[in-house]
């Protein structure tokens, strides 16, 4: 059965934690289909995690429907969440043009950064499902995260924006909502006082949900967070093999007789003759 909204309310209702994770390709979705993870957030994280890029700002809507095309290939059940880069949303207008290409390349719900009622009401009134985000953005927190500053909402006035922020964001039709890098009893006053599913990142234990994004919790970013439990260190076992595989082709261990492909005698004495005939070295 695909996985709708009306299935994540439902868990939210019944007190099920919602099971997220990012991903940004094919064969990494199929694991978690296999897994039974909930959603999948396809973020601007792509750029940091995937693309080489210095930060989310510098991702563009081509390489979130490149991406968006490739995560739907491997979905059967999981409800995919797309973001919408910077820059792509900053009218209804085109927030609403450029969310409606996410959702025809495959996207179930769009999420965008920030309090903007005036976008959240134009992609509902098209029908389009949404996720909000508040707490750290990083599309519009870059110079705030150089000093080294990710928490938002520990003083009296940011956690009293945050909070009457989700409370709007709510009223005006939001069907999800990210709380990151927030104070855990920030995020739980958040989460009892809305009735749309959170999802945290680093927003502690009362959350509806909670989501990573899966190169950290595999170990492959070798950029350690606090908010991120690594359940295994990819990058160093992956080193390894790499490094196996030059020595042995270096050495000529590989490949062995196990990994070549035969021919036949008759075959080769053919193709020997005729060799000799164009004078080819055999």
């Amino acid at each position: 059965m695909k996985k709708t909204i009306k299935y994540l309310q439902d868990k939210k209702n019944n007190k099920k934690m919602i099971t997220v994770l990012a991903s940004y390709d094919y064969p990494t979705t199929i694991l978690l289909e296999k897994a039974e993870i909930d959603i999948i957030i396809l973020g601007d994280s792509v750029g940091t995690n995937i693309l080489g890029y210095d930060n989310e700002t510098q991702v563009t809507l081509n390489d979130m429907l490149h991406h968006t095309r490739a995560v739907k290939r491997g979905i059967k059940k999981i409800f995919l969440v797309v973001d919408m880069p910077y820059k792509t949303h900053e009218t209804p207008r085109e927030a609403v043009k450029n969310a409606k290409k996410l959702i025809d390349n495959g996207a179930d719900a769009v999420k965008y950064e920030g309090i903007k009622e005036n976008i959240l009401i134009a992609l509902k009134e098209n029908n389009i499902k949404v996720m909000t985000h508040i707490g750290l953005n990083p599309q519009y927190d870059q110079e705030y995260m150089k000093q080294g500053k990710i928490t938002k909402g520990k003083t009296f006035e940011e956690a009293k924006r945050i909070i009457e922020g989700a409370k709007y964001l709510e009223r005006a039709g939001a069907d999800l909502i990210i709380l990151e890098k927030i104070p855990e009893k920030i995020a739980k006053i958040i989460t009892e006082n809305i009735n749309i599913p959170t999802i945290g990142i680093g927003a502690g234990r009362y959350c509806d949900g909670q989501v990573l994004v899966i190169n950290d919790i595999i170990g492959l970013n070798q950029k350690k967070y606090k908010h991120v439990k690594e359940y295994i260190n990819l990058h160093d076992l992956l080193l390894d093999v790499i490094i196996k595989y030059k020595n042995d082709v270096e050495s000529k261990i590989f490949p062995s007789e196990e990994n070549i492909n035969l021919i036949k005698v008759d075959e080769l004495i053919k193709i020997k003759e005729w060799c000799l005939e164009k004078g080819y070295l055999v």
